[in-house]
């Protein structure tokens, strides 16, 4: 066989080899988000990044550890959901598909050991053309779990690092049936990942702090049958000021890029003040555009505090489209707790 004949070959199989290997995963582009956690920081509008002085700060702000000041064990829950819209429609955008348990940690000022459930998600569609009938059942569950080390980096400035692993199980069953055929095919896979996180909090005084985290700086998904997944990137960048009337102020602005998805910034402020040094009051704000009304929620909390031991409590409000009427929008209400106790010697 002459030589060009064996090259054109080669080629062709590698182009082959390509396009196989090429193929992405069926996963949602948004599967490896998770669910905001911390009732403290959804109740302030989820703008923590400029702060993160609790235990949530691996999610928000790895640095943030550094100046938490004491161990910290926390859980978090997200336990009620309450809509006048179709329950499909209410955990239709939420990666949990209406889980309870958003977030375990056990933290301390120079590092922490999280977990955090990331997707539950089963999708079921029926499609009919033309006397084609296909049926698509599809599962998938992720899993994160993650190892922070913070410390200052020098005077006011701290930082901090997460290493992540990610774990998760995909299942897709197809049945395709005509006049002359019906076919079914069933795969399921097993995904490993990891990820890498960073953060920094400035402090140039006890009434002013600043905070930069970019979550996913570097990130995959790998998968035994599908091309390697890309985990989003998030950037988000933070401002906290205290006054001298125990009222805290956060604005932040984050931003998340996606490969498969348009880029999603949003807008988030909020206030936290506390009373009696033992009871916090909070309100905040959060959305694309505050200038309409169906793409802004609104969020309150309050907490109690007393000798390491916090019960904070936050309820958001935005509005969720109709998957039916799409120009119909509906109010939803998400209540979340979280429960921080301490542990050991500091």
């Amino acid at each position: 066989m002459p030589k060009e004949k064996i090259g054109k070959i080669i080629v062709l199989l590698i182009l082959i080899a390509s396009s196989a290997w090429a193929e992405k995963a069926p996963v949602e582009y948004d599967a490896f988000d998770g669910q905001v956690v911390g009732a403290r920081a959804i109740g302030m509008g989820e703008a923590f990044a400029g702060l993160s002085n609790d235990a949530s700060a691996p999610f928000w702000n790895p640095a943030g550890l550094a100046i938490m000041g004491t161990n910290s064990f926390t859980i978090c829950s997200y336990l009620q959901r309450e809509s006048s819209a179709k329950w499909d429609d209410v955990i239709k955008s939420d990666p949990l598909r209406g889980g309870k348990l958003a977030y375990i940690s056990f933290a301390s000022p120079s590092g922490a050991l999280s977990i955090r459930p990331l997707s539950k998600i089963t999708n079921n569609t029926y499609t009919n053309n033309n006397g084609v009938e296909q049926w698509v059942d599809k599962k998938i569950n992720v899993n994160e779990i993650m190892l922070t080390t913070a410390r200052m980096y020098k005077e006011n400035v701290y930082t901090g690092v997460s290493l992540n692993y990610l774990n998760s199980n995909l299942s897709l069953a197809q049945r395709t049936k005509d006049a002359t055929s019906d076919v079914t095919s069933i795969n399921v896979d097993t995904g490993n990942g990891w990820s890498l996180d960073l953060g920094m909090v400035f402090v140039p005084s006890s009434y002013l702090s600043f905070g930069i985290s970019a979550i996913n700086t570097i990130g995959y998904m790998y998968w035994s049958d599908y091309d390697k997944n890309r985990l989003p990137l998030t950037l988000n960048c933070g401002v906290a000021m205290t006054l001298p009337q125990k009222i805290t102020f956060m604005y932040d602005i984050k931003r998340i890029y996606y490969t498969d998805h348009e880029d999603l910034t949003t807008k988030h402020v909020g206030a936290e003040m506390s009373v009696l040094s033992m009871f916090i009051f909070r309100a905040g704000m959060s959305g694309e555009n505050w200038n309409d009304p169906d793409k802004v929620a609104y969020t309150f909390g309050v907490g109690f505090s007393d000798k390491g031991y916090m019960l904070d409590m936050a309820m958001k409000k935005n509005k969720i489209r109709d998957s039916v009427i799409p120009d119909q929008f509906s109010t939803i209400s998400v209540y979340v707790v979280s429960l921080s106790m301490p542990f050991g010697s500091n």
